[in-house]
């Protein structure tokens, strides 16, 4: 084990139980479920990847208890609609018995997390069903008024969360997490802003506290004491109306004091990558200066120097790494064997995972935008490669994040593998993305990839253009075009071609171009560039406007990140005009015109314009070397302009099939 990682790696003690370390897998929704909403094939191999990977706990997503708050079982939010537990219909016990057996055998804990989603239950807002709540508050999420539980109900549901987690037990989990977090239903008891009761579950702190309370006092009741109860929570509400920190630890010992609680978890947000990593750990360290259980804090740890600092520094106990773990299930083993420049470190996009399956919807559920492996463990050759049977000569042409995820895995599988890039580094338009402010983090992607290349002893070629010639003279047995996008450039706008017309944003991060103090971007995409451009030039101190053909410019940018970004550009004093088009630019003036009533404004004083209208795709070496070689692929934006996530896929599936 590496010395520098002594706390990261020493054993904690949850109730009676023993976790070899502090690090937790937290309860997450991958849309893996099978339809009865009990842990298959699927997601259990998923969960077993991180235990076999080393992580101490791995928790499951939500579990619901009882029938007015269905749980979501996959990505697109199916739910199972019993009026019972699944635990209680035929072979579902066993089901859950074979998942916890995976996971231990690895010698993880494993947790079920206990919920009921109250005036943001799912299924409800699906099929019509009543929703349940504290008090007849309207849900912030839906808009729709929950019926206000009766004291019967209450109690209905109290007996529920227990008999939930004595079938648990009865399967051999280790232990049970009560969610108490996100604005569920204990939350919405805990909060005054959902809970108006005038009984003895509303109005003072102990009477907000009265549910959670007796929901933690009725589990352990049912489960005894070899069983670990904890509890997950939002420490800051960050809301006027609802409570913060300082509440929190007024109402934490609460929890405590019965002894009947072995840890608190802090429930924070999906932090993107404008946080810096570990921003959150405030909320567990509030809870430390109150309770005397462990505490889990999490937020943005993404490296395991980051976490033995943060346990070092006593601000959490134990931590929770769910994307980290996403990224790369074999995070703690790196760590713990001294192989730190070997984990893929999250990005925090969200764009694989936290996008993928809240709104995408995507069917297959969570995946990493740049371990395309993730969510594939049960296919053959994804979680552990499959040696090739022929050694072939590769040729992958281009660096981008097809180009690297191709040669990584291709020379993993044992070919010989050469990389050709025209330019002088490896990264491709990441590169160039990483270079808006809050967004360095995508450096992380070739950073990982020029490293793997460098042990697996790839062939790399730096300002090297490829040609057909090139191609011929190499004489490889499988080529991999990887060559990426060209900027899309509209050729029907008058003025267009005036030099205070920048044709791409990529040349104004690169810093290629000069631009202006007065600035308008027209960004005819729904993702990120033209916005983050607009940011980029903010912080230089210029005013700027942003045009969108849209109704909600950024709209496909992962949802937390553009809740970000969008303050950002509020606070710079961005303007952005949605339903707007260019028309023409002459001279210092660009004529706009309104998409819904084509009315036309002449917009003056203008420096420099932006154009951000995406790309194309560079694919014309792979339509010329067709018929020339052994094996030709297409990967990445060359072969469709898409996300990382789908040109490191593009990669990886190409890699496995030669």
């Amino acid at each position: 084990m590496a010395d520098q990682f002594r706390l990261l790696f020493s054993p904690i003690k949850l109730g009676t139980k023993t976790v070899r370390n502090r690090i937790a897998v937290p309860g997450h929704y991958p849309g893996m479920r099978d339809p009865d909403s009990l842990p298959g094939e699927r997601i259990t191999a998923y969960w077993e990847s991180k235990a076999k990977g080393g992580a101490g706990m791995i928790c499951t997503g939500i579990w619901g208890v009882h029938h007015s708050s269905p749980t979501p079982v996959q990505g697109g939010y199916q739910f199972h609609m019993g009026q019972t537990s699944p635990l209680q219909e035929p072979g579902g016990m066993d089901k859950l018995k074979r998942t916890t057996e995976a996971i231990q055998r690895h010698g993880a804990l494993f947790m079920v997390q206990l919920w009921h989603g109250g005036r943001n239950s799912y299924g409800t807002l699906h099929y019509g069903d009543q929703l349940w709540a504290p008090s007849a508050v309207p849900s912030p999420g839906s808009g729709l008024v929950p019926h206000a539980m009766t004291r019967e109900e209450i109690k209905e549901i109290i007996e529920a969360f227990a008999a939930e987690a004595y079938r648990c037990k009865q399967a051999g989990v280790d232990g049970v997490e009560i969610h108490g977090a996100h604005g569920y239903l204990i939350t919405q008891f805990m909060s005054p802003d959902s809970n108006k009761r005038t009984d003895e579950y509303g109005g003072s702190f102990e009477g907000r506290m009265r549910f959670a309370c007796d929901v933690i006092d009725a589990v352990r009741a049912a489960v005894g004491r070899d069983f670990t109860v904890g509890i997950r929570v939002s420490v800051d509400q960050l809301s006027g109306a609802g409570y913060g920190m300082d509440d929190m630890k007024v109402m934490a010992p609460m929890m405590t004091r019965s002894g009947n609680l072995d840890y608190i978890a802090t429930g924070a947000a999906i932090p993107p990558m404008y946080f810096p990593p570990g921003a959150l750990m405030y909320n567990a360290a509030g809870l430390k200066e109150v309770v005397d259980v462990p505490i889990i804090g999490g937020g943005r740890v993404v490296d395991p120097v980051q976490a033995e600092k943060i346990l070092e520094d006593r601000l959490a106990d134990m931590l929770f790494m769910n994307r980290a773990f996403i990224c790369d299930p074999e995070f703690a083993n790196k760590a713990r064997d001294g192989r730190v420049d070997e984990i893929r470190k999250c990005m925090g996009c969200s764009e694989g995972c936290w996008m993928r399956v809240s709104q995408d919807r995507n069917p297959q559920g969570v995946s990493c935008a740049y371990n395309p492996a993730t969510g594939k463990e049960t296919i053959p050759g994804w979680l552990e490669l499959i040696p090739a049977e022929i050694k072939k000569r590769v040729m992958v042409i281009g660096g981008g994040p097809a180009g690297l995820e191709a040669a990584r895995v291709s020379k993993a599988r044992g070919h010989d593998v050469s990389l050709w890039e025209k330019s002088d580094d490896l990264g491709g338009l990441v590169n160039v993305a990483s270079k808006a402010p809050g967004r360095e983090d995508l450096a992380e992607l070739p950073r990982y990839h020029k490293y793997q290349l460098n042990i697996l002893g790839v062939d790399i070629h730096l300002n090297s253009e490829v040609t057909v010639d090139t191609v011929v003279e190499q004489n490889p047995d499988v080529v991999i075009v990887a060559t990426g996008s060209d900027p899309r450039v509209p050729d029907d706008i008058p003025g267009i071609e005036q030099d205070n017309v920048i044709k791409t944003v990529r040349d104004v991060l690169s810093g290629k171009a000069e631009v202006g103090q007065n600035v308008l971007i027209v960004d005819t995409q729904l993702r990120t560039e033209g916005l983050t451009t607009a940011d980029f030039l903010a912080q230089q101190g210029k005013k700027v406007e942003v045009i969108s053909p849209w109704e909600s410019p950024g709209s496909d940018i992962e949802q937390i990140t553009r809740i970000y970004l969008m303050h950002r550009l509020a606070f710079s004093g961005v303007k952005i005009t949605p339903r707007t088009s260019l028309k023409e630019v002459s001279g210092n003036s660009v004529t706009v015109v309104n998409n819904y009533n084509s009315e036309e404004l002449v917009l003056e004083g203008i420096d420099t314009v932006i154009l951000s209208y995406g790309g194309v795709e560079n694919n014309s070496l792979y339509y010329a070397l067709k018929g020339k070689v052994k094996e030709l692929y297409c990967a990445g934006d060359a072969n469709g302009i898409r996300k990382i996530l789908w040109a490191t896929s593009d990669g990886a599936t190409i890699a496995r099939k030669i």
